[in-house]
């Protein structure tokens, strides 16, 4: 057979074929832990408003409460247990869901980790939970766009993606990766992998998947359309001034001795007028470089927007609690926008 002739050609004691232990990234790897933390958000989310809701009942007697945290590490230990027994897409899956839903569940209680008294309203608790995702969506998205130069990690890539698709199937996005990463491999081992992807079956996409490219196309559409980059300009110079006048108003009346609302932050609200000015002045710079460079304008945007994302919004979850994941649609609706924009860009200029 093909895949016998191809790894008889591999001597095991030929120190040319001798493979250095490293880690080997999983293919989508990075995709995974975006989901992972969306499912962790959202499970935060859901609980915050079911306990909200109900009026913060408790599992247990007048002695033994069982807390939720307990659930989540149960969950995140049976989505250890999935990744490392079962392989293919649908275990992935099921470690991602798992995984999610437990990390959700742990971290909403985090205030009571932190203070004496088991504080579950602990005010700081809001933004340290958003910190944490905002982080592991961040490493995600830096993984996501590193690229694996080295030749053995490609082919290790490309072989668990070979190793995957057999038992779960392969669709057309990761059979071409896979195929990319073995781009220029001639050598008996390369050939075997090859020949794996050769054999994999074809994986139809399901009703999820359809519907996020369906979604995904008419994202596209409607960020190419003529005109969309102006409106996208205007739309952020006038929401970030709007907002900076309102927080330096709000700062100004604190340093004149006024007092606002029961319940704000004070020092919030100032550093948050500091940070939503740095940003406004960002967009600024962006709006004034827009007629000369383009892409220099869009990446001013990016690094407003990450200071929103990153510093305001902490400031804001310290304030304002569970409240700010209003503001969060709009602002990551802008950063994909841009974000889209620069990577076509610079797609564009390779060919």
């Amino acid at each position: 057979m093909a895949v016998r002739s191809a790894a008889a050609g591999i001597d095991a004691d030929d120190p040319g074929t001798r493979r250095t232990r490293r880690l080997v990234r999983v293919a989508d790897g990075a995709v995974s832990l975006q989901w992972l933390a969306i499912t962790g958000i959202s499970t935060v989310l859901v609980t915050r408003g079911y306990l909200s809701a109900t009026g913060y009942p408790q599992v247990g007697n007048g002695t033994l409460h069982i807390a939720h945290a307990l659930w989540g590490g149960l969950l995140m230990l049976a989505a250890i247990a999935v990744a490392l027994m079962y392989t293919g897409a649908d275990s992935r899956a099921w470690t991602v869901l798992l995984g999610g839903a437990g990390l959700g569940l742990f971290a909403d209680e985090i205030g009571k980790y932190l203070t004496r008294t088991d504080d579950y309203f602990y005010r700081p608790a809001a933004a340290i939970i958003y910190l944490l995702f905002a982080l592991l969506l961040v490493l995600a998205s830096l993984l996501e766009r590193g690229t694996v130069d080295d030749g053995d990690a490609r082919l290790g890539e490309a072989a668990h993606i070979a190793a995957t698709g057999l038992v779960s199937g392969l669709g057309a996005e990761r059979r071409s990766r896979a195929m990319a990463a073995l781009e220029g491999r001639e050598d008996p081992a390369g050939l075997a992998v090859l020949r794996l992807l050769e054999l994999a079956p074809e994986r139809r996409p399901g009703v999820l998947r359809r519907i996020r490219r369906g979604l995904e196309a008419r994202a596209r559409r409607l960020a190419d359309r003529h005109g969309a980059g102006e409106v996208v300009a205007v739309l952020m110079f006038l929401s970030h001034l709007v907002v900076a006048i309102v927080f330096l108003v709000q700062a100004s009346l604190l340093g004149a001795g006024e007092h606002l609302a029961p319940g704000t932050e004070d020092w919030a609200v100032v550093a948050e007028a500091g940070t939503r000015g740095v940003s406004l002045l960002l967009v600024s710079v962006g709006l004034i470089r827009w007629r000369a460079d383009r892409q220099s304008a869009y990446r001013w945007f990016r690094a407003a927007l990450l200071v929103d994302l990153l510093i305001t919004q902490v400031l804001n979850f310290s304030d304002s609690q569970f409240r700010a994941v209003a503001e969060l649609p709009y602002q990551l609706a802008l950063l994909a926008f841009v974000t889209y924009r620069l990577r076509s860009a610079a797609a564009a200029g390779k060919q």
